[in-house]
């Protein structure tokens, strides 16, 4: 009997700012078209080869660059290759191997894209993801139109939650990039915004420490910020458990839905239906900004 696929997604939060122009569709036809990879780690490339406007899926590639000038290994001498067999290698200039793909999904509303992270056996990394966008975000042809466009993994709002609810937290990081001020709670939005631009800064953070026998006790206040920090940098602590300081980072906990299927299912119908899933989560938690 056939066993069952595995399907897992993640999302990413990019934020065009208001300043510029807020075409989150353009923006990911214009990385497509430019046909451009970046390295991800290794010889690891990633690069969006497909985006269809209409639906707002696309897809992401994952190859790898291989120097094909370098040292051989030869299986068969068990050895380093010898220059005669170099010279019969003929790999096709724009070939390159070790090809995955994966799915991505646009909700332009919510300015998120959720994209496969593990699909037919093969991964694609959220920090791999991550990497992508802040460099591609970066390349002149997307500057040039939509300015300094920020890119974060969305943190699984559970673990921020935890690491609020920590017995005994004696530190508490509240890390922020730039927000869409759309998305979050209006009077912080505007004090973030207001301090990093009279600043030219580039992040925001809190810090708060519990000293001796004291533990923090966060407020509504830190705890409205943790969660923006969910979808827009990170939340770090430390806690004491058994006498013993434990870090904690979100960074390591990004928003994830996972699922199996059979094979009469297509992964594309059930991938629609995890990114639905992520973008529910996500509508929730913003609106009790707003509430």
């Amino acid at each position: 009997m056939a066993r069952d696929s595995k399907l897992e997604v993640a999302a990413v939060n990019i934020r065009i700012p208001d300043t510029h122009l807020r075409d989150y569709d353009s923006l990911l036809d214009k990385l497509a078209s430019l046909r451009r990879g970046v390295k991800v780690y290794g010889e690891s490339y990633v690069a969006i080869n497909f985006y269809n406007s209409t639906t707002k899926e696309g897809i992401f590639s994952k190859y790898t660059e291989i120097d094909i000038d370098g040292e051989w290994f030869d299986l068969e001498s068990f050895d380093a290759a010898v220059p005669e067999k170099i010279e019969d290698i003929s790999i096709p200039e724009s070939l390159r191997p070790n090809l995955s793909q994966f799915y991505f999904v646009l909700d332009p509303d919510l300015h998120v894209v959720v994209f496969s992270t593990y699909a037919e056996s093969r991964g694609l990394s959220t920090r791999s993801v991550e990497k992508y966008f802040k460099e591609a975000l970066s390349w002149p042809e997307i500057m040039g139109v939509h300015g300094r466009v920020e890119a974060d993994i969305i943190k699984d709002y559970g673990a921020v939650e935890e690491i609020l609810a920590l017995e005994d937290l004696k530190e508490l990081h509240v890390v922020i990039r730039t927000p869409n001020a759309d998305d979050v709670d209006k009077n912080l939005a505007e004090i973030i915004e207001r301090r990093l631009r009279e600043q030219q800064a580039d992040e925001y953070e809190e810090t708060l420490k519990a000293k001796g026998g004291h533990s923090l006790k966060p407020n509504e206040r830190t705890e409205k910020l943790a969660k923006i920090a969910a979808e827009n940098g990170q939340v770090r602590a430390r806690s004491v458990v058994n006498g013993v300081t434990v870090d904690h980072n979100t960074a390591e906990s990004p928003l994830k839905e996972v699922t199996t299927y059979k094979d009469d299912q297509a992964e594309l119908a059930v991938f629609r239906g995890l990114a639905e899933n992520i973008f529910a989560k996500i509508r929730e938690v913003r609106a009790q900004f707003n509430e």
